[in-house]
C-alpha cells in the first residue's frame, strides 16, 4: 500500500444494523448498505478506520488484532484501493451520507452518486481496482 497521504482502502458492506431509520433504506442493494475507509500508517504501525455514521464521524486507531478482525470480515465484501486525488467542487448537494464522505476523502466526486453501490460501480468504471486482486497497481489499472 502507498504512503499515508496517497491511498485509502474503501470498503462496501452490509452493516446489518437495525434502527428506526432502517425501514427507509430498503432500496439499497444487498451487500452495499454502508461504506467506509481504512488506511495503514507506517509511522505508528497501525491501521486507521474512518467512517461517517448517523451519529457522526468515527475514527478508530486499530490494534493489529482489531485490524486483522476487520479485514477478515471485509474479505467477504468489496474493498477498493483508492489513491487520493484533487477534485475540487464549490457546491456539493448530497454531503449527508457515508458515500459523500468517502468521495470527499478520496477526492472523487460525481453529483449523481448517492448510494454505496453507485459509488462502487463508478469507481470500478473509473479504473479503481480491488484490494483482494493480486498484481494491481495501487488502485488504478495500468493504461
Amino acid at each position: 500500500m502507498g504512503s499515508v497521504q496517497k491511498e485509502w482502502l474503501v470498503y462496501f458492506y452490509e452493516d446489518g444494523i437495525k434502527n428506526q431509520y432502517s425501514k427507509y433504506l430498503f432500496w439499497l442493494k444487498k451487500g452495499f448498505t454502508h461504506c467506509g475507509a481504512l488506511q495503514y500508517d507506517p509511522k505508528i504501525n497501525r491501521w486507521l478506520h474512518l467512517q461517517f455514521t448517523h451519529a457522526g464521524i468515527k475514527l478508530d486507531i486499530l490494534t493489529p488484532e482489531e485490524a486483522s478482525g476487520i479485514l477478515g470480515i471485509l474479505y467477504n465484501f468489496k474493498v477498493l484501493k483508492c489513491p487520493i486525488k484533487d477534485d475540487y467542487q464549490f457546491v456539493r448537494i448530497n454531503s449527508l451520507t457515508c458515500v459523500s464522505f468517502v468521495m470527499r476523502l478520496i477526492g472523487y466526486w460525481r453529483w449523481y452518486i448517492f448510494t454505496p453501490y453507485q459509488l462502487y460501480c463508478a469507481l470500478i468504471k473509473a479504473g479503481y481496482s480491488s484490494f483482494w486482486e493480486k498484481g494491481t497497481n495501487h488502485g488504478k489499472k495500468n493504461s
